[in-house]
């Protein structure tokens, strides 16, 4: 191999190893699956979820999903119905809820390792998906019960096996191909289609290929449609609009306009990557550009894969930070080729490489630094991240500490040690953060002290994870959620109040009722309704209190129900 210009390179190939498979399989373990049960679903995605899949196996409608007895229908349902099959599988429970995103997480670092291998061996392979595995952002997404990381898995399954089609000339594999897009599909829409259409023309007209017939065959295609289409035209048939709703208003809508909130800067996917490829992006400048791409198509094809991905979501309207996650496994494989080419017993005599470790290295202790003793500007962010402050401050130690003794020991298999401690502290600090965003204890407190002839009420407020662990219903006093489409579909649904009038007549006359409220909201309720109120237990800026409607109770106070129980998050 031709040394990097500038310095002495000394390559010797990786060490080969016996079973890689089990070797990832047994990394997988550990970053998507060790202690998967123990954060609380948060809301509002994993809540939602959730709740989602708990109705369906409610109401035994597979077809249309529901979110509060109401159809809910911004997404399709794949995820939903692998959700709902593992809790009629599982139970009810955090790791049945989590099981399809980590399931497709791990499919994700074995796909990254034959991809690997099929471009450039097993060494490259083996290491790629060691990247991929151990990016801060993959973890934390593989961890989580939403969308993305299905979406993710199943489109670069598509568009992987779609190349391997094109540049190997195996026309097998686009069924397999285009069968795993129509999974995408199910899963989040046609965006998988948009994206996989633009890479593999981008692709094709690279090799010189015709951009459509390269790509487009009418069998795969008629099988993607076979698979993909019968739930989207059953919805329709049962609700004429949903065409409308869902291509026009949820995706383009989305993407070409700023109705819909989520809107940030064009540079917002910048830090976000940077942010999700921890700490491999420090290195990531280097590896993209040490090798070269004429005469390298497979790299070429990565470059074009990760770009559209990055660009495509650049252009929207509407951002959130895991739409680029399609986007880490190029970039993964990129960096561990880099890296498998220079690994062997030393770290090679890479200018490149070098340079960027000291940068590396410099950006961590300086970050370390200002962690433990922040200026005043940077003292309040310190202050907002108190909860996670012993994984935090692990975190940016191991950070620092990585580069520093992977510059001393010369060795390759430093950087990955330090990844993978990175990535057993994500999933760590994500138990912390769910201390604050889980309603799980208010919800089993509600679950708790429920009786049959009981309510649970909305005052302004909703929340998902709370429907889901207490498994109650909301009625809600009107304001805008996500389950105003629904109520439009639904308009017979009685479970809506339209003024607070409406509430406080309907709550005398029940037995028992369970308000989810802001505190400010309090005096009104205690002033319009007689009876004895109980405060039992807070969530973020929203409070939980029980109402017994009694003539008898007329005039007293919010009672708290226990000193652990009122003290809020």
């Amino acid at each position: 191999m031709t040394p990097e210009s500038g310095g002495d390179l000394r390559t010797v190939q990786a060490p080969s190893i016996k079973h890689p498979l089990a070797a990832l399989l047994l990394v997988g373990l550990i970053l998507f699956f060790l202690r998967l049960e123990v954060p609380g679903l948060m809301d509002p995605d994993e809540g939602r979820y959730a709740e989602i899949a708990r109705e369906m196996l409610l109401l035994k409608d597979w077809l249309i999903p529901h979110l509060n007895l109401l159809p809910y229908l911004e997404k399709p349902p794949l995820v939903y119905w692998l959700t709902a099959l593992s809790f009629k599988v599982l139970g009810f429970s955090e790791l049945a809820a989590r099981l399809p995103s980590a399931l497709c997480a791990m499919g994700g670092i074995i796909l990254a390792y034959g991809l690997g291998q099929a471009f450039w061996g097993p060494a490259a392979g083996m290491m790629g998906a060691l990247v991929l595995a151990t990016c801060g952002g993959y973890v934390a997404m593989g961890r989580l019960l939403t969308l993305d990381m299905a979406l993710t898995f199943f489109l670069n399954l598509g568009v992987g096996l779609g190349y391997l089609a094109l540049s190997r000339e195996r026309r097998g594999l686009w069924t397999w191909a285009y069968l795993a897009l129509a999974l995408g599909v199910l899963t989040k829409g046609p965006v998988a289609l948009v994206l996989a259409a633009i890479i593999w023309t981008a692709a094709a007209w690279s090799q010189g290929r015709p951009w459509l017939r390269s790509w487009l065959h009418p069998w795969p295609l008629a099988l993607l449609v076979a698979v993909s289409l019968p739930w989207f035209l059953g919805v329709m048939i049962r609700y004429p609009d949903f065409w409308r709703f869902f291509i026009l208003e949820q995706h383009l809508g989305r993407y070409l306009t700023a109705y819909i909130h989520h809107q940030h800067p064009f540079y917002y996917y910048g830090p976000i990557l940077l942010a999700f490829m921890l700490p491999w992006s420090l290195v990531l400048p280097w590896a993209l550009g040490r090798g070269k791409i004429r005469g390298n198509p497979d790299r070429l094809f990565l470059i074009i894969w990760a770009a559209t991905v990055l660009i495509f979501f650049t252009l929207s309207r509407g951002k959130l930070a895991p739409y680029i996650l399609p986007a880490l496994l190029p970039l993964a494989l990129l960096v561990g080729q880099s890296l498998s080419e220079l690994a062997g017993r030393r770290l090679a005599d890479s200018r490149g490489l070098r340079l960027s470790l000291w940068v590396w290295i410099l950006l961590g202790w300086l970050a370390l630094g200002l962690y433990i003793l922040p200026p005043a500007f940077l003292t309040p962010l310190v202050l907002q991240g108190a909860l996670v402050t012993p994984c935090a401050l692990l975190g940016v130690a191991i950070l620092a500490l990585t580069p520093t003794f992977a510059l001393i020991l010369r060795r390759v298999g430093v950087l990955l040690v330090g990844a993978f401690l990175l990535g057993v502290l994500v999933f760590w600090g994500m138990e912390k953060v769910s201390e604050q965003r889980s309603p799980r204890d208010l919800a089993l407190t509600l679950k708790a002290r429920w009786r049959p002839e009981a309510a649970l009420v909305g005052y302004r407020r909703y929340s998902q994870g709370i429907s889901f662990y207490s498994g109650q219903i909301f009625h809600i006093l009107e304001f805008p959620t996500e389950l105003d489409y629904g109520r439009k579909l639904a308009p017979q649904n009685s479970l809506f109040f339209r003024t607070p009038e409406e509430v406080f007549s309907w709550a005398k006359s029940r037995p028992l009722v369970f308000f989810f409220t802001k505190p400010g909201d309090l005096g009104p309720l205690q002033e319009e309704l007689p009876g004895k109120f109980r405060l039992l237990g807070w969530f973020k800026n929203s409070i939980l209190i029980s109402y017994e409607g009694s003539s008898q109770h007329a005039g007293q106070r919010l009672l708290p129900a226990s000193p652990l129980l009122t003290a809020g998050n």
